[in-house]
C-alpha cells in the first residue's frame, strides 16, 4: 500500500514541477551552457518550520535583534539575500537588515568597518513579508572573500510569530537580544540558539565561467553531531578543497540537507516535494554548470517495515530525468552503513544494499556516483561504519567530524575531474 501511495504522489508532485517551469531540453545534458556573468548563490539552506525547541522565546523575535551567521562558498563585491516567510501564517515585520563580516565563528563581534544595511523595494531599509512569500533584497556592493563568516543582523518589528520559517539545526550560533543593537560591534548577553530564522540564500554577482553544485539529502548532509562553529559537514569540506584548487574555477556549493528528511516523508518537506524548490528554483537562472549531489533514502529504509528499494529507486530515476530536462547534472551518494543503529535490521540493509547495487551499477540513470558508503565503512565488516567515523552520539548511523571530513574528500576527489574538465 505504500508503494503505491508513494507513487502516486511522486507523479502528481513531478507533473506539477514540469508545468511550474521545468521544461524538456530535447538534447545532451549540459550542452550549449551559457556561460556568462550573473548572480550565483554562495551560500544556502533548506527551510522548514520551527519546533517548540527551535523557537526563540526568551527573548523571543518580536521587536529584538538576531545576529546569524553564513559562510560563503564564493567570493564577490556584491550581494543580495533572500528571506524566505514560506510557512508563516502571519506577515513578518522586519524594520532593519545588516551585514558584515564576522571576526569570529564563535562570537557575535563583528568587524564594524564593513557594516552595511542592506535595503528592499529599491531602498526601504524596512520590509513586511507575507505569509507563503519571501523576498529577494536589492543589491549591495559589500565585498567579501570566498569562505568568510558573514552576520546578517535583523531587527524585527511587531509581527513575529506563529509559525516560524527556519533551518533547524543549522550547526553555527544565531544571537538574539533584547531591543534594537544591529550595529552593535558584539552582542552582549545574547542568548544563543543554532537554528537559522527566514535567510534562505545569499547571492553575489561572479564572472562567467562560475559552476554551482547542489548537495540535497538527509542529517547526513546537514552535518548531524557535527561541531557547532565549526563548519565540518561534508559540503563544508568540499567546498573549502575546491576553493583552493585553482584547476577546477570558481565553484560554489550550496548546502540543502534537512536532517530527517526523506524521499517520501521524514523531518520538512519530502525530498520529491521540494526538489523543485531546493535544486531547479536554485538553479534554474543559474549561467554555467549546474550540478547536484543527492544522498537520500536511509531514513525512507529505517522508518520503514517492507522493502522499499524499487520506489526509491524509480523516485531516483524521475528526479534525474526532471534535472536532465534542465541541463542539471545529478550524481548520487551511495548510503552509508547502518550495522549497530536503531535502523539496522536485516531487511533493511538489504534494502540499502539494493539501492547502492543500483546507484554503482550500468543501469543507474544518475551521472555518476561518489561512493560515501566505501570510503566510512569497516573494511572488516562493510554493513558498520568504521569506529573512527562514528559520531558523538555514538549512534552508528551519523559520522563524526573525521568521517564528514572523509566524506567531503571523497566528494572533492569526484568532482575535481569533472570540474577541470570544464575549464
Amino acid at each position: 500500500m505504500f508503494k503505491s501511495i508513494a507513487k502516486r504522489l511522486l507523479s502528481l508532485i513531478l507533473a506539477a514541477m514540469l508545468l511550474l517551469g521545468a521544461t524538456s531540453c530535447g538534447k545532451e545534458v549540459g550542452a550549449d551552457i551559457v556561460e556568462e556573468d550573473g548572480w550565483f548563490t554562495t551560500w544556502g539552506t533548506a527551510m522548514l518550520t520551527a519546533s517548540a525547541d527551535e523557537t526563540p522565546t526568551n527573548p523571543s523575535l518580536k521587536q529584538n535583534t538576531a545576529r546569524q551567521q553564513v559562510r560563503v562558498s564564493i567570493g564577490g563585491d556584491k550581494i543580495r539575500i533572500t528571506l524566505s516567510n514560506e510557512y508563516g501564517d502571519i506577515p513578518l515585520n522586519i524594520e532593519s537588515v545588516h551585514i558584515a563580516k564576522l571576526v569570529d565563528s564563535s562570537s557575535s563581534t563583528i568587524d564594524t568597518s564593513t557594516d552595511t544595511v542592506i535595503t528592499f523595494n529599491g531602498g526601504s531599509e524596512s520590509v513586511d513579508i507575507s505569509g507563503g512569500d519571501k523576498i529577494v533584497s536589492d543589491e549591495v556592493d559589500f565585498s567579501f572573500d570566498a569562505l568568510d563568516c558573514l552576520a546578517i543582523t535583523i531587527k524585527f518589528g511587531n509581527y513575529v510569530g506563529g509559525t516560524i520559517t527556519c533551518h533547524t539545526a543549522a550547526r553555527c550560533s544565531t544571537w538574539i537580544v533584547e531591543g534594537d543593537h544591529v550595529s552593535d560591534e558584539t552582542l552582549s548577553g545574547a542568548s544563543v540558539m543554532t537554528s537559522t530564522y527566514f535567510i534562505e540564500s545569499v547571492e553575489t554577482w561572479a564572472s562567467a565561467g562560475t559552476k554551482t553544485i547542489v548537495c540535497i539529502g538527509d542529517s547526513i548532509t546537514d552535518g548531524a553531531s557535527s561541531t557547532t562553529n565549526g563548519y565540518c559537514r561534508y559540503p563544508d569540506t568540499l567546498m573549502e578543497l575546491l576553493s583552493a584548487d585553482d584547476s577546477v574555477g570558481n565553484v560554489a556549493v550550496v548546502n540543502k540537507g534537512i536532517g530527517g528528511n526523506a524521499v517520501f516523508g521524514g523531518t520538512g518537506d519530502s525530498l520529491i516535494s521540494r526538489f523543485q524548490r531546493d535544486v531547479i528554483d536554485v538553479l534554474a537562472d543559474t549561467p554555467g554548470q549546474r550540478y547536484v549531489i543527492m544522498m537520500i533514502g536511509i531514513n525512507d529504509i529505517g522508518y520503514e517495515s517492507e522493502d522499499l528499494a524499487d520506489s526509491i529507486i524509480e523516485a531516483y530515476e524521475d528526479l534525474i530525468e526532471l534535472c536532465h530536462e534542465n541541463d542539471i547534472l545529478i550524481y548520487a551518494g551511495t548510503l552509508t552503513p547502518i550495522e549497530g543503529s536503531s535502523y539496522y535490521s536485516e531487511l533493511h540493509e538489504e534494502t540499502r544494499v539494493a539501492l547502492n547495487e543500483y546507484i554503482r551499477s550500468s543501469k543507474s540513470k544518475f551521472d555518476g556516483y561518489i561512493d560515501f558508503d566505501e570510503a566510512l565503512q569497516d573494511p572488516d565488516n562493510t554493513a558498520k561504519l568504521l569506529d573512527d567515523y562514528v559520531s558523538i552520539w555514538q549512534d552508528y548511523l551519523h559520522p563524526n567530524d573525521a568521517g564528514y571530513q572523509k566524506m567531503g574528500e571523497t566528494a572533492y576527489e569526484f568532482m575535481k575531474e569533472i570540474l577541470a574538465a570544464e575549464e
